[in-house]
């Protein structure tokens, strides 16, 4: 098998790998038929986020190509997404029949190898068929709309219920859809005002943008009372002290997305609120109820930025992904095509 591999920050390598799971029982060999770059990868790329000689590729779909015993209905080429997460086995969760509540779960991409190689092994219960009526783009946010379902869990966010998304970028976009889905009021906020068109584009009914004044609107939506939930994401680049105006007396407030050295946080209006903050960047265990979200129509991607790219081109794309983040801090996940 072959895989793009950092070995350094800036330098790619196409190189043989070896399948990273050999020692487990119940494996399925995948033919990765598409990958999805995002921007822990870029950050892995670029050195800002720390990870040792590894393939890179967030999220991937394929075919199955061999399978070591007939289990969880699989077959020689069904069409799969792999979970991108593996449990430690060996926390106080793990090693109590918890795997879900892994205290130091693996991430594809950081701490195993990722998905922009031609093969991966990994085990069977690790892959979930993919219905004829979910596309490949779609199949390949499964990991977006899994987290967002996290995030919704951890707040217990209610019908009706005002909730700000500090950020615009498709993660935010996808979570906004979700809670309309869940028949909450998403308030989207954004200092880009093409993640601001898009979410119009996507149904989003209240979307602030730069010129705007984020918390005069959100009172006057919400008829002064602000919002009860926020949902932080740290992708935006958005001061943190911006999503703490926006929420109520006593609310409950989010922090995701992707986590890198960055400046120190003031919480002294979430002191003089009493907010109530969660940490949210795990999506182990929704993988099932966000492909049936995909195939119920409950998320729509198809308004979301998003580039293409073919496999042997992935370093360009990568040192390009960087040149645009250097010089106007634009982003846009990229599709890697391995077929």
């Amino acid at each position: 098998m072959k895989g793009w591999k950092l070995t350094k920050p800036l330098k790619l390598k196409l190189t043989d790998i070896d399948g990273g799971a050999c020692e487990q029982s119940n494996l399925s060999k995948v033919k990765i038929t598409k990958a999805l770059l995002t921007f822990s990868d870029l950050l892995r790329y670029t050195g800002e986020i720390s990870t040792d000689n590894v393939v890179l590729g967030s999220y991937g779909i394929g075919i199955v190509s061999q399978i070591d015993t007939n289990l969880f209905g699989l077959e020689k080429g069904l069409h799969v997404y792999v979970e991108p997460y593996r449990p430690c086995l060996e926390c106080f969760n793990c090693k109590n029949d918890e795997e879900d509540k892994c205290s130091d779960i693996y991430t594809a991409g950081e701490d195993y190898d990722g998905f922009l190689s031609d093969f991966v092994e990994v085990d069977s219960s690790k892959l979930f068929i993919l219905p004829d009526s979910v596309s490949d783009t779609e199949a390949l946010f499964i990991n977006h709309i899994s987290l967002a379902i996290a995030i919704i869990e951890k707040l217990d966010i209610q019908k009706g219920e005002y909730v700000a998304v500090v950020g615009g970028n498709n993660f935010g976009n996808i979570l906004s859809q979700l809670l309309i889905y869940h028949q909450a009021v998403p308030i989207l906020v954004d200092n880009d005002p093409e993640n601001i068109r898009i979410a119009q584009d996507s149904g989003i009914y209240y979307t602030l943008g730069p010129d705007e004044v984020w918390n005069k609107e959100v009172s006057n939506i919400t008829g002064g009372r602000m919002a009860k939930h926020v949902v932080y994401i740290s992708d935006s680049d958005i001061p943190v002290s911006k999503a703490f105006a926006l929420a109520s007396f006593n609310a409950g407030v989010v922090f995701t997305g992707t986590v890198t050295n960055t400046s120190a946080i003031s919480f002294t209006q979430a002191v003089k609120k009493q907010l109530c903050i969660h940490c949210v960047n795990g999506a182990f265990g929704n993988t099932a109820a966000s492909i049936n979200l995909i195939a119920n129509k409950a998320i729509d991607v198809s308004k979301l930025k998003i580039n293409t790219a073919s496999y042997q081109d992935v370093p360009d794309v990568l040192k390009n992904m960087k040149d645009e983040y250097d010089s106007n801090e634009k982003f846009y996940e990229t599709i890697i095509d391995q077929i």
